[in-house]
């Protein structure tokens, strides 16, 4: 059994349970279910948060009552309880080390994958068609209408489609904005979508969709900000 860390507490495997991963979106999700296992929370009450990370929102508290985990995510468990789809940290739960739990994707990660799908897509001036051509405002703008999200239409108006974020909070799904018009005034002209380890899809003007380091020099150079569109899970 798993060594809790000092002051936390722990939720005890009962059983197994198949149930569905509910969708981030009205839209149903493009990936299976999953196998449901019910577990229980025991000792004080823990944070079921909306997003895999100790610095997200809280949902709700859970104390003594039984919850189903769903999937995993890096050092998460996504679980439901009361009707509601959360995370809470791994370190409080106790599951057997041979149980499997599949990987669990957050909204961002199934829009950062659906997109890739459309890397080699040509860049079209004004373009809106994922498999003809795009721009990089209209890549943004199709592949999260696929998600039924509505952004708008250009790179210097999507910035205030979310929230402003610092480069440092970025996670995907994120829209990062970039001045390429010769020296950085921050005049936005360009956005992508944060796919997580240093890159970023976009439509490139000379190799069309594609991923590109944040990293790469002339991006360091010429990025202006980040915008959160998801704050959901």
């Amino acid at each position: 059994m798993k060594r809790l860390n000092k002051g936390l507490v722990g939720l005890i495997l009962v059983g197994n349970l198949v149930t569905p991963l509910l969708a981030s979106t009205n839209r149903p999700s493009i990936f299976p279910s999953y196998t449901g296992m019910l577990v229980k929370a025991s000792g004080e009450k823990i944070c079921l948060r909306n997003y895999p990370s100790e610095y997200s929102e809280v949902i709700t508290t859970v104390d003594s009552e039984k919850l189903y985990i769903l999937g995993q995510n890096d050092e998460w468990y996504r679980v439901s309880v009361r009707g509601q789809v959360g995370w809470v940290n791994k370190a409080l739960i106790e599951v057997p080390e041979h149980t499997f739990i599949p990987y669990s994707k957050v909204l961002g990660e199934e829009i950062v994958e659906y997109g890739k799908q459309f890397i080699g897509t040509p860049y079209v001036w004004g373009g809106n068609d994922l498999n003809k051509g795009v721009d990089c405002s209209g890549l943004t703008k199709q592949v999260f209408e696929s998600f039924d999200i509505n952004i708008s239409r250009l790179s210097f108006t999507q910035v205030n489609d979310g929230r402003q974020i610092a480069k440092s909070e970025l996670r995907p799904g994120d829209l990062v904005f970039f001045d390429t018009n010769g020296v950085n005034t921050g005049r936005i002209s360009h956005v992508g979508i944060y796919a997580g380890d240093d890159l970023f899809l976009h439509a490139d003007t000379t190799k069309g969709v594609t991923l590109s380091k944040l990293s790469n020099a002339y991006y360091m150079r010429n990025y202006v900000t980040s915008s959160r569109i998801l704050d959901e899970f």
